[in-house]
C-alpha cells in the first residue's frame, strides 16, 4: 500500500487546494518550516469555506488516510485540531445517520471519545463498517493482552468482572465479521481469554502462587506455560 503523500501527489484533485498542495510537497522534501507555513495559509484559507466545501474537502482526504500508509506523516497537529476535527464535528452534528465522520474520527484522529465514535459508526452503518468493526474488536483484545502479559509471574493486572465484559463483547461482535479468516482467528482468542480468565478465577481461589506450575499440574495448556519446563 503506498504512503498517504505518494497518493495525494499523484492525485489531480490536490491541484484544487493549492496551499496544501505546497504542504504536502514540502513535507515529502522535508522542509518543515516551509510546510507549516503553507498549511498555516490553508487553516486560514479553510475558515472562509462553506460547509460543503470543507465535508467535500474531509471526504476526499479521509478516503486517501483509508488506503494509505504513514498517514502519521501528514497528519501533524494544526491540521487535525485546526481543520479535521472542526469539520468532522460540526458534520457528526449536522447529519449524526452518517458514519463516516464517526469513522474517520475514530478511526484517525486522536480523542478520548475514540471508542465511542468508533461505536456510533457501527451502531450507524452497521455490518457495512468491517474495519471499525474490527478496530473495537482489537480496542478490547489490546485490554485483555495487557490485564494477562505479565500472568506468568501470578501478576494479573486486570480486574474480572471487566475482563469477561471484554470478552462477551468481543463475542457479540463476532458474529458480524464478514472475513472468514479473521472471524478464526477473533474466535480463537475468545476461547484462549475466556480458559484463561477461568483458570486464573481458579488458582487464585486457592490462595497460592505459583500459576505457571498450577497450569502443568492441571493440563492447563499454553504457549508460555512451555517456560515452565525450562526453569
Amino acid at each position: 500500500m503506498p504512503d498517504i503523500l505518494t497518493n495525494l501527489i499523484q492525485d489531480k484533485k490536490l491541484d484544487s487546494y493549492p496551499f496544501f498542495k505546497e504542504f504536502c510537497l514540502f513535507k515529502e522534501k522535508g522542509l518543515r518550516k516551509d510546510a507549516f507555513k503553507s498549511l498555516n495559509l490553508f487553516i486560514e484559507e479553510v475558515k472562509g469555506w462553506q460547509a460543503k466545501q470543507k465535508k467535500e474537502f474531509a471526504h476526499w482526504l479521509f478516503k486517501w488516510f483509508e488506503e494509505s500508509e504513514d498517514i502519521h506523516y501528514l497528519l501533524v497537529h494544526p491540521l487535525e485540531e485546526n481543520i479535521l476535527k472542526p469539520i468532522l464535528e460540526d458534520w457528526m452534528i449536522e447529519d449524526p445517520k452518517d458514519p463516516q465522520p464517526f469513522r474517520w474520527y475514530g478511526l484517525f484522529l486522536k480523542s478520548e471519545n475514540h471508542l465511542k465514535h468508533l461505536e456510533t459508526a457501527l451502531r450507524v452503518g452497521g455490518k457495512s463498517e468491517q474495519r471499525v468493526l474490527m478496530e473495537i474488536i482489537n480496542y478490547y483484545l489490546y485490554s485483555l493482552e495487557f490485564s494477562f502479559h505479565h500472568i506468568s509471574e501470578d501478576a494479573y493486572i486486570g480486574d474480572i468482572s471487566e475482563d469477561q465484559d471484554f470478552v462477551l463483547k468481543i463475542e457479540n461482535l463476532s458474529t458480524e465479521i464478514t472475513n472468514v479468516e479473521s472471524k478464526k482467528d477473533v474466535s480463537e482468542s475468545v476461547i484462549y481469554y475466556k480458559n484463561l480468565l477461568s483458570d486464573w478465577i481458579a488458582f487464585s481461589s486457592k490462595g497460592k502462587k505459583g500459576f505457571l506450575k498450577w497450569c502443568s499440574d492441571n493440563g492447563k495448556e499454553y504457549e508460555w506455560t512451555n517456560s515452565y519446563y525450562y526453569e
